[in-house]
């Protein structure tokens, strides 16, 4: 054998050594990149996918604080349309009831309340210096009693108001005060609170 044919034998070996050498580090380069490829794409989509993700819980915070602002809104409009209504009956029911009570002030059984009334005031204060009526009820008052009368232009349905002006009592027997002891006991029933 020849020594050149040998040597060219040889060194197409290594050539097919290296090159087989070179193309398994090339298949494994490529691999390596194929993978650090596919790594950071599935990083790039998990990324865009964590970024959708926020953006839609943003979406839906954003929407849900909407409705409950709405809500809240629709349910306020409700109770504020419901207690206007509700003022306006209550209104219209003692206006009524201020109406029978200026047409009781008239009747003749106007009188025997005034009596009651009367009886009633010298009972919780024990000593009356003096009574105070509306000045349509100031004659009718003094026909009842000896005590002085005076008119009081704050009683406007009708009734008395007595006082014990040495011990500073005050005994309220007017249909104004009762009426409206009446109307705010009538709102505070729990029946009637939204």
């Amino acid at each position: 054998m020849d020594l050149e044919a040998m040597y060219a034998e040889k060194a197409e070996m290594f050539r097919a050594a290296v090159d087989k050498q070179a193309d398994e580090e090339i298949a494994r380069g490529t691999k390596e990149i194929r993978e650090r490829k596919s790594a950071a794409g599935k990083a790039k989509q998990e990324h865009e996918l964590a970024e959708a993700l926020a953006r839609v819980r943003a979406e839906k915070s954003a929407a849900e604080a909407k409705f409950k602002k709405e809500l809240s809104r629709c349910e306020f409009e409700a109770g504020k349309a419901v207690r206007a209504h509700r003022k306006e009956l209550i209104d219209g029911f003692f206006e009524e009831i201020r109406d029978e009570l200026a047409n009781f002030a008239k009747s003749d059984k106007y009188a025997d309340y005034l009596k009651r009334a009367i009886s009633k005031a010298e009972k919780e204060l024990g000593t009356v210096s003096c009574l105070m009526a509306a000045a349509k009820d100031v004659p009718a008052v003094k026909k009842l009693t000896k005590l002085e009368v005076r008119e009081d232009n704050s009683i406007m349905l009708g009734g008395i108001c007595a006082a014990d002006e040495a011990r500073g009592l005050f005994s309220d027997q007017t249909l104004d005060s009762a009426l409206e002891a009446e109307r705010e006991a009538f709102s505070d029933k729990p029946e009637l609170r939204l």
